[in-house]
């Protein structure tokens, strides 16, 4: 081969490893862009914490959870949940109706991955309407989180990222 025939083929195939580059980047904020994720609502739980927290709430505020003013839900780097096996995701404080247990609940609707976790364990004792929790995200990517309690019930959708994002 000649050396401007080597030449012309080592310049095509550099060519093409900053378009593969640029193609895994669009496609991932094309994901990120496709997500439905959730508006804040205004405001915060009647006779609630006050504070400068972003939350989700159903319609009728029976139930409300903030991610502690994050505008997107991180997972990692620590290490991994003995329990779980999960990477640590978010501390979630949730308002809630006090006489009901609150269950949690979540599927990432944009690709399979298993469903998070819900874990009251960092503090289980009872607190009326108030619940701490860890909820952990096994995958990054656009999350459906649902929760209830009694009647309640309140659906939204976060766009988990990972550490390194």
């Amino acid at each position: 081969m000649s050396s401007r025939a080597a030449l012309l083929v080592l310049f095509a195939v550099l060519s093409a490893v900053p378009l593969q580059t640029v193609r895994a980047q669009t496609s991932s904020a094309s994901a990120a862009r496709a997500c439905p994720v959730t508006p804040h609502v205004v405001g915060h739980p009647a006779n609630g914490p006050i504070g400068n927290n972003d939350w989700y709430a159903n319609s009728d505020r029976t139930i409300w959870a903030t991610f502690w003013g994050w505008d997107f839900v991180r997972r990692g780097p620590d290490k991994p949940d003995p329990k779980t096996g999960y990477v640590p995701g978010q501390k979630v404080l949730w308002y809630k109706p006090s006489e009901y247990l609150l269950t949690v609940t979540g599927r990432r609707i944009d690709g399979p991955a298993p469903p998070l976790v819900y874990d009251i364990a960092i503090d289980p004792r009872p607190r009326g309407p108030i619940q701490p929790s860890g909820v952990y995200f096994p995958a990054a990517g656009c999350w459906q989180v649902d929760a209830k309690a009694g009647s309640s019930e309140l659906r939204f959708v976060v766009l988990v990222k990972d550490a390194a994002s």
